[in-house]
């Protein structure tokens, strides 16, 4: 269908944001089809830059990935967007130093190992082969070069092969994983007080107000503003204003029918023996099981019935009982490349070998064989009309553009032209700061740019700027408002009170460290908790993961000298909310000694040896780079 096409050129994308780029989320991006000539920078990496607009892309996709994933719960996790910025630019960061070192290093890939990758990737096969003309048309589709798309592949590989040279031959003795094991297994027996000061029993002068409102004046400044005016032109939109009729329709249809054929279909039975995920690197399991699927293959061989011996005998539960019946299968169904191109491979009644999958090793028979069948054009009519429609808009969209971006340079001043031309209708926003991030400011280049001394001080438009695929803008500024210093009267409640919390803090924690001291000197935390009035909280033996311990005393208190027989250790802390905590370790229990193999297999997975080498390696290499991160960029 064509509409397959569109789909799959969304997938495509996914596949190399997501599948490719696993050793960080970092992503060069997607070919901006507007050159970001003389973009500000997001980071400097020695002599190469990662520019804004690479930044904002890359930042969009992921902040959308993670919007996708976690639906309203979105705005809970990341009230504060900083930290998701952080990430991303740490990971592009990461993945411009390992793309230098890589280089340096010398490591390469071979055209071979190249065109096997890409004849691989799922996007751009079809009827289970690498379809060479589909491979063309996604790269289209999402405005990619096929230069540029196998070069970034070949980094990638590089960067791979980089990890797993360093993965492969990490490794932890036996000795190391049950000393783990009993850190991790670790319980401790401990109690602890808060120290507190009420704020609102401590009082702050107006002289007090007055001198920190003069030594910080710079806090309560207003912050700078712009109103703008601004034009966008979508290719969405432009979608919604092209008709399609029903001749064009149909012709498409009768010009390409094998574009609307259905797949073949095969129905298929199959037998599961299972390998359980946490001995899939145990080869005795594998042998195991091997050597169970080949008995059930003698038994087929003997006369056996494949169905009665999949009821008796598999491991997939859902199937067992149906005789191993899995339904209809097309290409691409199957997890299993492998297990596919043997069902497909096969006569009707006839059985596979024994395959290994993620599963465990199965065997499949194919029953039946559905032969692909035309499509009624009234089934693929929309998606003919809707492919149709994604194309002309593209082609319009690039075309318009290309005449906006040159339009709104010519006439620097106004954008009134540039509107009546095209027929797009000038918005206004309300007032923005540097901070703002609704609206068109959720875009750091337009955040940044509007902010420029030729869009503030000289009043010109801005160049058209991308700030999704298909949807372009320009605007300029229809007001400005400079810092101003807030009134004293305005800010003094605010300043009142911080004041108090910081005072407040400064007790506690003079407080707390007299009554630590008394600790060290002898004095039990329970007598210091009844003479002070402090509630003295203990939960018996605790894991360093039990959330019902602020993660700081938990921190703490597995830090802490083991104490010796009948006695206690002791410590103090300021903690983040302006508290103290005092603690007393009682006891400490370690984990399990014993380790046997299935546990010690489990241990290795879960410690992860080689990827914590490969980051200790990174921030090894890191320390030879010259990194610079512009925070006020992001």
């Amino acid at each position: 269908m064509l509409i397959e096409i569109r789909d799959r050129a969304s997938s495509l994308v996914a596949y190399v944001i997501i599948g490719l780029l696993i050793l960080s989320f970092a992503l060069w991006g997607i070919q901006e089809y507007f050159g970001a000539g003389g973009a500000p920078a997001a980071a400097a990496i020695n002599d190469v830059e990662i520019t804004v607009p690479e930044f904002s892309n890359r930042f969009q996709e992921y902040r959308q990935q993670l919007r996708s994933n976690l639906g309203r719960s979105y705005e809970q996790q990341f009230p504060d967007e900083s930290v998701i910025k952080q990430q991303v630019i740490e990971g592009m960061v990461d993945m411009e130093i390992l793309r230098q070192e890589v280089t340096e290093a010398g490591f390469r890939i071979s055209d071979t190992s190249l065109v096997q990758k890409i004849q691989q990737v799922p996007q751009f096969r079809r009827e289970g082969k690498f379809d060479p003309d589909l491979y063309t048309r996604l790269l289209q589709a999402q405005r990619y070069d096929k230069a540029r798309f196998e070069s970034e592949l070949r980094e990638q590989e590089k960067l791979e092969q980089f990890e797993l040279s360093l993965a492969s031959s990490s490794f932890m003795t036996q000795a190391d994983l049950q000393r783990f094991q009993q850190l991790t297994g670790q319980s401790r027996d401990f109690s602890y007080a808060l120290v507190q000061a009420n704020p609102d029993s401590i009082e702050v002068s107006d002289p007090e107000v007055d001198a920190y409102y003069s030594e910080n004046e710079a806090q309560f400044q207003t912050p700078e503003q712009v109103r703008l005016a601004y034009l966008e032109l979508a290719e969405e939109a432009l979608f919604d204003q092209i008709d399609i009729g029903e001749d064009e329709a149909l012709s498409i249809y009768q010009e390409q029918p094998e574009r609307f054929m259905t797949s073949e279909l095969r129905k298929a039975r199959h037998i599961l023996v299972r390998v359980a995920e946490e001995a899939a690197d145990n080869p005795a399991a594998w042998d195991r099981a091997r050597d169970r699927a080949n008995e059930y293959i003698r038994q087929l061989k003997a006369g056996a019935s494949f169905e009665k011996i999949a009821t008796l005998y598999s491991e997939d539960t859902l199937s067992a009982g149906k005789g191993g019946d899995i339904g209809f299968i097309a290409t691409g169904d199957l997890a299993s490349g492998a297990l596919e191109d043997a069902l497909f491979s096969l006569d009707v009644g006839a059985y596979s070998q024994p395959i290994r999958t993620d599963q465990g090793v199965q065997i499949v028979q194919l029953v039946e064989v559905q032969e692909p069948e035309q499509q009624p054009f009234a089934e693929v009519r929309e998606n003919i009309v809707n492919e149709r429609k994604s194309q002309m808009a593209q082609t319009r969209f690039i075309e318009m553009a290309d005449e906006l971006a040159n339009l709104v340079v010519e006439q620097p001043d106004e954008l009134t032209e540039a509107a009546e031309t095209f027929g797009l209708k000038i918005r206004e926003t309300g007032w923005l700061t540097a901070s703002s991030t609704t609206g068109i400011f959720a875009n750091s280049r337009v955040r940044l740019t509007a902010f420029t001394p030729d869009i503030l001080e000289e009043g010109l438009n801005s160049e058209l700027i991308e700030i999704a695929d298909g949807h372009v803008l320009a605007f300029r500024v229809l007001e400005h408002k400079m810092p101003e210093l807030r009134a004293r009267e305005d800010v003094a409640a605010q300043i009142r009170e911080r004041l108090r919390t910081r005072k407040a803090a400064a007790h506690a924690v003079e407080a707390g460290e007299e009554m630590y001291a008394q600790l060290q000197s002898g004095i039990s935390l329970e007598e210091l908790s009844d003479k002070h009035a402090l509630e003295l909280i203990h939960h018996g033996a605790l894991r360093r993961d039990d959330a019902r311990v602020p993660s700081k005393i938990a921190d703490s208190a597995f830090t802490m000298a083991r104490p010796e027989a009948g006695h206690v250790s002791v410590n103090g802390l300021a903690l983040d909310d302006g508290s103290f905590a005092l603690l007393e370790l009682h006891s400490v229990m370690d984990g399990p000694e014993v380790l046997d193999e299935t546990a010690a297999l489990q241990l290795s997975q879960r410690v992860n040896y080689g990827r914590r080498e490969f980051s200790a390696v990174l921030q090894s290499i890191k320390e030879d780079f010259d990194v610079r991160i512009f925070e006020n960029n992001l």
